[in-house]
Parts: structure tokens; C-alpha cells; sequence
């Protein structure tokens, strides 16, 4: 029978001759000419090949593509009427918290939706002037705290008892999270996991066990990783909490994930579906019931990994695009990051600027309107399907393992991250990956406002983000230039015409630009004339564009005894001859794909005067 779907769809396209899978590679091949199409496949740091282009073929044999909203296993999620998600500030809390709380009561009247609390202290929080002042009945409201949260809600308990206000409607979440955090969680903390459980069992929709994946996203994990890893985690949460008597419905029913949204637009989108996937998975194997799985709770957060100190202006651009991502594959809450919160504590404008990425998109650009609008893409479906296997295996690996805690104490768990996130740091290094802002296109009229010696120094300074590695350079320029009231200057000597020399010649122009460096690209026809020319040059580096090894022997090492004694850099992969180059006076070699974190070592070193 032919459906009135199906019907428009003829009277729509009957102009149209549909394209197979085989129609599309003969005009892509064609096109291509002698570009080979597979050249145009590319690895992920999941190890999933992406191709050039999707058609239906591809979704063909998968097993979720016609189910809805709402059916089990909940990929598209359990929501009914609309995609609407709440829009969540964060908000730091010091001392008695009041200051925080009033800053609270009044982004609620500003746009936000709910407040999250990071409480340092919660022994100090002054739970009678958040009820004065906020009504936790209308509002979401959660909160973190590092330890004892039994503590701190029978305190909040007892305060809205004494003013006989009902604790039933309360909305938000408990983030206690030992597991991810220190990898490892004792019996006091599993006591106070579930001391919280019993007592919020009469507020349904306050979460009490929290899983942070922001964990392992903040260190550079990949999104299957991050996926696997907050899994297991919460497996051995439900494990440890039900093993110390607490029912397994009250645990699925109190769960929620804390994801960060990173830039990686389609792969974030395929990440919360592949996670609500996933849990259904292990919600199953427990032989709960299937329903338990839509309880899910997921708040996400703008990626802190992808968060720039330099040109931070271009965060607010890059927070918009990992909101969107969230909002589109159906995150409960949102909360977006303050461009400005690398360097200095948020103030009213740019707390107000995150707070209307998410009114935007809800206001402007209607992304409530459609659940799972990704739904029927060919590349997103198939995305999830080939993220979700990816993901799975590598969960039931570190389950084979031991669960969670044993694979951490093994190494496995860290050392997988760090195995990606060197790949991430090598390929933002040599611009492979590109972050605007900071390894491309940087802002050169850019001042910076903050002490850049107080900042790497500070114990706030976050340095596992992807741009720290060249933001600690460009800051070292930026010192440079305080001092010397001088920007370092960085000569990029072309000798010759090849075509290879000007792209080797151009990426390490690029380099020192992005390092904040004065660059100068200076053409010469044979090396005895960049040799004797540059001898008298004023530069604190001399990149040497020649891909001939003839050249690049004849290169004179009299630049060594140069009063200012400069860098010598070749710009080009000498390889085997790398020995006989140091040997004629270079100090390194910067090119496309090379290890740079000897040459921004070097660099310190030559602008700070050290030898270390």
C-alpha cells in the first residue's frame, strides 16, 4: 500500500531519474579527474573512515532509521511535542555563596532557565538565602560539590522545611562524581551517593548520580572514548550502589551524564545519540525495565578542550557552533561557557553573551522545533551507527578488564586518552587541525589585557586545553615584547623559485605569525647570498626555505657566530641528512607533520635567555 507520503514524494521528484550509489561514484570519479576518490576518505581519531559523500545505500541495513521519538532504544530520544532544553548558567559559589546566589536570582530574570552552582565550600553556603531568594520549586537549580552531598542536601532539606516549602517539585541535578574525576570512589562516598538517593526519592526531578564525561573530553579523549569511558563509569556506579542495597530502579532512574559539546560538529551530534543508544544497551543487559532508559538525564557544556586564551573573541563563534550541535541531537540542558573564562573571572557581558547563544538559538533560529532534526541524513545515521560500534567495543573492552576503577589502575583508561590527545596537540602544532584565532588566522593587532607571566603561573590556568602549547609560546613573545618594547622578529629566507619552497617558505611564515612573532619573507637566488646577507640581519630566527640538499650544505654555518646569534631553522624535512644539517649550523626543522615541541622549547629558550 502506497502512503500519502510516499504519494507527495512521487508527484514531487517524478522530473527526477533517482542517483544510486554507483551513479554518484561515476560523477565524483569524473569530476575528480585525477584525483583519485579515495584520496578523499579520511581517518577520524575514533578510527572510523569518513567517505566523501552518503547516499541512502548506506542506511539501508541499519536497524533504527524508522523508528521515532520515544521508541526504545530512545537514539532520537524521549521527548514529545518539541526539542526544548533548558538553558543552564553556570555560576562559581566562594564563601557563603550570597554574592553568587543574587547573581543567580537575576540571570534567571535575564533568560536563563535553571542554575548551576559550582560550590567550593558547601559547608558555608547559605541555603536559607537561596530559598529567600530563589523559588526552587519554578526553577531548575543543581548543584556540585566535592564531597559529603548527603551533607548538603539534608541542610537544604531542613531549610525548606523550616519554611514549609514543598521539596517535591525541586528541578536539577546533584554533581558528586569521585568515579571520574579521581577514578576511584571508597564506601564513605558510596554511602553519601546513596544517602542523597533516599533523600531525594520524593523529588523526581532532582538527579542524584551524576557522570562527568567532561573528564576525559577536557584531556583531549576522542568522542568514542568519551562515550566507552562514561559508560563504564556509570556501570560501576550502578554496580557499587546496588551491590550496597540501593534498588537498581532507583539508580537508572536518578542517572545523568555530563557531556561537553566539543567543536566537531557532526561527530557531537552523533555523540548524545549514540550515548542514549548505548545506555538502552546496558539498561537492557541489567534486565531492568526498557522504559528505565528514557530517564536519562543529559546536560551538556560547551567543550572547556576547544576553550582559547588568545583572540577569545572567536569562542563566542565556537561555543555557538557546539551549542547548536548539543540542542540538535537533544540534550536536556544546556550550559554555554563564558568566552572570556580562560584567562579571568566572567563578568556581566560576557556572561550575558553565553547566555543568549542558547536564547538565540531557541528564539531565533527555532531549533526547538523539530526533535532529532538529523533524523534521515545519510551521513549523520550512518555516522551514529559506525561511532556507536566504535564506542561499544571499546566499552567491553575495559569491562573485560575489570570494569571501570581496574582498567584506570591499569593505565589503559589515561593512557588511551593521551595516546589521541598527543595526535590532537602534534596536529594543532603544525596547523594539520586548525583553531582560529590561534594556529591560523591570527588576530596581529590583538592586546592582550592580562599579565601573560601571572597566568601560566596561576593554578587556575587550565593546560591540558588543545591551544595551551601554542598560547605558552605566543605568550613568551608577548613578554618579549613588554620587555624589549620589541615583538621578536622571525626572517623566513626563500632561496630558489620551486613551488615546494613557497609552501614550506609560507607555513613557517605562518608559525611565527601565530607565535606573535614580526615575520619577514625574504627571497634569494643562490645560499652564499643568504648567508652573507643574513649574517647582518636583525632576527631572533632564520628559517631556511630549501628543499635541495645541495643547498642546504652549502647554507654557511657562519650564522652561528652572528652577534645575535639567531635560530637557524630549515624549513623542509631533510631526513636521512638531518645529522649532516646540525652539523652545518641549523638547530631544528620546522615543516608540515614535524614534532614542533622541540622548536617552541627552543624558542623559550633563545627569548627568555635560558638554557634549560
Amino acid at each position: 500500500m502506497i502512503t500519502d507520503e510516499q504519494q507527495n514524494q512521487q508527484r514531487l521528484f517524478a522530473e527526477f531519474t533517482p542517483g544510486t550509489a554507483a551513479d554518484w561514484e561515476q560523477k565524483a570519479r569524473k569530476d575528480l579527474r585525477d584525483t583519485p576518490l579515495e584520496s578523499l576518505t579520511w581517518l577520524t581519531y575514533e578510527g572510523i573512515d569518513i567517505k566523501p559523500y552518503y547516499t541512502k545505500e548506506d542506511i539501508a541495513d541499519l536497524p533504527f532509521t524508522s523508528q521515532k521519538p520515544g521508541d526504545f532504544p530512545f537514539l532520537r530520544g524521549d521527548k514529545a511535542g518539541d526539542n526544548g532544553w533548558q538553558n543552564v548558567q553556570q555560576i562559581e559559589v566562594h564563601g557563603n555563596g550570597r554574592h553568587a546566589i543574587d547573581k543567580a536570582a537575576g540571570a534567571l530574570q535575564r533568560g536563563a532557565d535553571g542554575i548551576y552552582f559550582i560550590i567550593h565550600q558547601p559547608e558555608l553556603f547559605d541555603t536559607a538565602y537561596l530559598v529567600s531568594r530563589i523559588d526552587l520549586g519554578e526553577h531548575t537549580v543543581s548543584y556540585e560539590v566535592k564531597e559529603q552531598p548527603d551533607c548538603f542536601l539534608i541542610r537544604l532539606y531542613d531549610e525548606l522545611e523550616a519554611r514549609q516549602v514543598s521539596h517535591r517539585n525541586l528541578k536539577g541535578f546533584i554533581n558528586f562524581d569521585p568515579l571520574s574525576v579521581k577514578s576511584k570512589i571508597n564506601h564513605e562516598e558510596s554511602r553519601a551517593i546513596i544517602k542523597s538517593l533516599e533523600l531525594t526519592k520524593d523529588s523526581p526531578e532532582l538527579y542524584g548520580v551524576t557522570v562527568n564525561g567532561t573528564s576525559f573530553s577536557g584531556i583531549g579523549a576522542s568522542i568514542a572514548q568519551e562515550i566507552a569511558y562514561t559508560l563504564s563509569a556509570a556501570v560501576a556506579y550502578i554496580d557499587k550502589l546496588t551491590t550496597a542495597g540501593e534498588p537498581l530502579e532507583s539508580v537508572l532512574r536518578n542517572t545523568q551524564f555530563v557531556m561537553a559539546a566539543g567543536t566537531n560538529y557532526f561527530f557531537e551530534i552523533a555523540k548524545l545519540r549514540v550515548l542514549r543508544l548505548l545506555w538502552s544497551a546496558v539498561v537492557e543487559a541489567y534486565k531492568a525495565e526498557p522504559a528505565l532508559a528514557a530517564k536519562l538525564r543529559i546536560h551538556s557544556v560547551t567543550s572547556s578542550w576547544y576553550q582559547t586564551t588568545l583572540d577569545p573573541y572567536v569562542n563566542m563563534l565556537r561555543t555557538t557552533t557546539e551549542a547548536m550541535s548539543a540542542v540538535i541531537a537533544g540534550c536536556d540542558s544546556l550550559t554555554v561557557s563564558p568566552f572570556d573564562s580562560t584567562f579571568k573571572e566572567s563578568d556581566e557581558f560576557s556572561e550575558r553573551i553565553a547566555r543568549n547563544v542558547s536564547i538565540i538559538l531557541k528564539e531565533e533560529a527555532y531549533l526547538d522545533k523539530a526533535i532529532d532534526p538529523a533524523a534521515g541524513s545519510y551521513y549523520l545515521e550512518s555516522l551514529t551507527n559506525a561511532l556507536a560500534q566504535k564506542a561499544w567495543e571499546l566499552f567491553k573492552q575495559v569491562e573485560s578488564m575489570g570494569g571501570f576503577e581496574d582498567a584506570y589502575q591499569q593505565g589503559f583508561i589515561l593512557g588511551s586518552i593521551m595516546e589521541v590527545s598527543r595526535r590532537k596537540f602534534r596536529n594543532i602544532a603544525t596547523g594539520r587541525d586548525v583553531m582560529v584565532g590561534t594556529n591560523k588566522y591570527p588576530n596581529p593587532k590583538e592586546k592582550i589585557s592580562f599579565n601573560p607571566e601571572e597566568l601560566i603561573q596561576s593554578a587556575e590556568f587550565d593546560t591540558t586545553r588543545a591551544a595551551y602549547p601554542t598560547e605558552v609560546m605566543r605568550m613568551a613573545t608577548e613578554l618579549h615584547l613588554r620587555k624589549l618594547n620589541r615583538r621578536p622578529k622571525a626572517i623566513i629566507a626563500m632561496i630558489g623559485q620551486s613551488e615546494q619552497r613557497q609552501v614550506n617558505a609560507s607555513f613557517a611564515q605562518e608559525f611565527f605569525s601565530c607565535a606573535g612573532f614580526e615575520t619577514e619573507v625574504q627571497q634569494y637566488s643562490t645560499a652564499a647570498d643568504a648567508s652573507d646577507r643574513l649574517f647582518h640581519a636583525a632576527a631572533d630566527v632564520v628559517a631556511v626555505s630549501t628543499s635541495e640538499a645541495a643547498y642546504a650544505r652549502e647554507f654557511d654555518p657562519k650564522l652561528r657566530h652572528h652577534d645575535g646569534k639567531p635560530l637557524i631553522l630549515l624549513a623542509d624535512d631533510p631526513k636521512h641528512l638531518k645529522d649532516e644539517m646540525i652539523t652545518h649550523g641549523y638547530d631544528e626543522f620546522l615543516f608540515e607533520d614535524c614534532d614542533v615541541s622541540n622548536i617552541m622549547r627552543l624558542v623559550h629558550q633563545k627569548l627568555h635567555g635560558t638554557n634549560n
